[in-house]
């Protein structure tokens, strides 16, 4: 697999488009749950940073030497196209936009956000690959919020066939991040 990530890393250093399509697929999620929680009611926006973030890569391809540096200039580049579209007055003008003391500091907070970003990802990747009622029952339950009630309703089903289903799916999810030895997961699940 480190064969693998060279060779991604050499095509896109020598201008391959391909290598820059790998890195876009790779980051593009987790990079837009990044700029989500810095723009929390600016879903276009984030959307417009993280595409702008994968153009200056693009322009910078010939500057990194590893994955890792990769990644973290696409994460500062957003964070800081994020934190300047806060501060832009096009934005105070528009949007009742405060930021926030964190957001402002160069600390942990930040580097917490960007895991959580990719964590988001992988357990999204996950739940893609439940059977698609339960992949239902644990999107309306967990990124929508329903109650167990209102996913009954929505799915027109019962609400022990949703718990049924929600019950199915979590056991199939820490199962999953089990076999991956990712221990972080099972314990938030």
């Amino acid at each position: 697999m480190a064969k693998d990530l060279l060779d991604t890393l050499a095509e896109f250093k020598d201008g391959n488009p391909g290598g820059l399509e790998a890195y876009f697929n790779r980051f593009k999620r987790p990079l837009l749950y990044f700029a989500k929680s810095i723009l929390k009611h600016h879903p276009e926006e984030a959307e417009e940073i993280v595409l702008d973030s994968f153009v200056k890569l693009w322009q910078q391809r010939n500057q990194f030497d590893s994955e890792d540096k990769l990644r973290a200039f696409l994460y500062i580049v957003t964070k800081n196209a994020c934190l300047s579209y806060l501060n832009s007055s096009h934005a105070r003008q528009h949007f009742d936009v405060e930021l926030s003391e964190d957001l402002l500091m160069q600390d942990p907070e930040s580097y917490a956000k960007l895991i959580r970003s990719e964590m988001l990802e992988l357990v999204s990747r996950e739940i893609q690959k439940l059977p698609d009622t339960q992949q239902k029952v644990i999107r309306l339950s967990h990124y929508e919020n329903k109650s167990t009630a209102e996913i009954s309703s929505a799915l027109n089903m019962s609400q022990n066939t949703v718990y049924v289903n929600y019950s199915r799916g979590i056991a199939t999810l820490k199962k999953a991040f089990r076999k991956k030895k990712d221990w972080l997961f099972s314990f938030l699940l």
